[in-house]
């Protein structure tokens, strides 16, 4: 667990309503991967101002402002490896997270509104943007030597035109078949009929900003939908690993595994990885023979389509730089301009 947690941090947002959740370190980083908003409350039985810091969370929980935060109790009196680890030196402490990153802290506040002011300034809904950004950030605190292997990956696929080559605005996506996470077929030309289909390919559940991007276009598809659009996430991923992503995010729309990434392949997004960067994966605890079941340790680059009733790709998100996605916003603006389209 500790080299996925560290992995994340080079490379988390779910509709989880409030709990107090017993903490254990290992859950802790099990919330972290899956991009949780985790609140943590550094606490101990004899302080008046932790038990004053409690009390004002239930109401908090009441009142429903805490929907959406997974909330960890830290026994401050034992837990000391963790205190450490995160660099807490007083009981009645407030941790903030968003994933891996952390975005806030502060100690000994007790009234509501404060805490609720805390809150939402560190765990408010930002955009995927801004979650890339922090994600971008966190990744500074990798060892040089690692980081120059993710980087010159990067810049060798960049030099090799893949992006330039794969499939773009104005052609005809190839139809597929593709089982969904439940095993059911589903196909393209069903999906077209209906309506323009957001197809987005992602590298898989152990990416952190797969992650991001899976939870920033669940929040907004009800404006994908209003478009008439439908959206599918195409993952190399088994699909074991597809029914996990589906249920610990609540996603409500299909995922789909493209298995030994044959479809990827017939619109050029396909890569290897390889050498130093395959090295690195295992150091991180990533197996990309065991996820997606196959030996060849293949990749496709975050690439996203928005695809008209006819077939074609009229919108096209295509980039070999992993830490960026395409932004909700660009293909709402892509739908808007389909369904306006004379």
């Amino acid at each position: 667990m500790k080299k996925l947690t560290l992995f994340i941090l080079m490379m988390g947002l779910t509709g989880a309503t409030y709990a107090e959740t017993p903490f254990t370190p290992a859950a802790f980083h099990a919330a972290q991967v899956n991009g949780d908003k985790i609140l943590l409350h550094f606490s101990a039985d004899w302080c008046p101002t932790c038990r004053a810091q409690k009390s004002a969370l239930s109401d908090l929980e009441k009142e429903g402002a805490l929907n959406g935060i997974l909330l960890f109790t830290v026994d401050y009196d034992n837990e000391a490896d963790f205190k450490k680890t995160m660099r807490v030196t007083e009981q009645s402490t407030f941790v903030a997270f968003y994933g891996t990153v952390e975005t806030g802290r502060v100690t000994g506040i007790t009234s509501q509104e404060d805490i609720k002011e805390f809150i939402d300034k560190s765990l408010a809904t930002v955009s995927m943007g801004d979650q890339m950004d922090r994600m971008r950030q966190s990744m500074q605190k990798l060892p040089p030597e690692k980081k120059k292997i993710m980087e010159d990956a990067v810049e060798k696929l960049r030099a090799s035109g893949l992006a330039e080559k794969a499939l773009r605005v104005g052609q005809t996506m190839p139809d597929f078949e593709l089982p969904n996470a439940q095993g059911k077929i589903v196909r393209l030309q069903d999906l077209v009929k209906a309506g323009p289909v957001i197809v987005s390919f992602y590298r898989g559940s152990w990416c952190p900003y797969c992650n991001i991007q899976l939870n920033s276009y669940q929040q907004h598809l009800a404006d994908f939908r209003r478009l008439g659009a439908n959206l599918v996430a195409i993952t190399p991923e088994k699909p074991d690993l597809t029914v996990l992503t589906e249920e610990k995010k609540k996603l409500e729309f299909e995922i789909l595994t493209d298995k030994d990434n044959a479809v990827a392949k017939k619109l050029g997004l396909v890569y290897g990885v390889t050498g130093e960067l395959k090295d690195l994966y295992k150091q991180f605890g990533v197996d990309l023979e065991k996820s997606q079941g196959n030996p060849d340790w293949q990749l496709p680059v975050p690439a996203t389509y928005v695809v008209s009733k006819t077939g074609k790709v009229v919108y096209a998100f295509v980039n070999v730089d992993y830490t960026h996605r395409a932004d909700p916003q660009d293909l709402l603006q892509a739908l808007e301009h389909l369904r306006t389209k004379p």
